[in-house]
């Protein structure tokens, strides 16, 4: 929800690069560069209809860069074999602490 800290992320090469692989569109902006790219404001809509706004453009404009086609949810998305890796360490640690 915070696009102003998203633009911020794109526009910094570091953080492209730094998450390199795991983002389609970083991905996309570190091997097409910035020029083939456009940014607009679709709408401005109260907060508490974003989801709903960006179901709306989603199923309208079918975007080639957004891979998860139901606005506010994570379903189709997948983690890499490191995240995993991750989630499984940090979830042994929490039921380490716990019991």
């Amino acid at each position: 929800m915070n696009l102003g800290r998203r633009f911020y992320d794109y526009f910094r090469k570091t953080y492209l690069e730094s998450t390199q692989g795991r983002s389609y569109t970083n991905n996309a902006l570190l091997f097409h560069g910035y020029s083939a790219f456009s940014l607009e404001i679709l709408e401005y809509c109260e907060f508490s209809s974003c989801i709903e706004r960006e179901q709306y453009y989603i199923n309208l404009l079918l975007p080639e860069y957004n891979i998860l086609k139901t606005a506010g949810s994570r379903l189709g998305s997948t983690h890499s074999q490191e995240t995993k890796e991750r989630i499984s360490e940090a979830l042994k640690v929490l039921k380490k602490e716990n019991n």
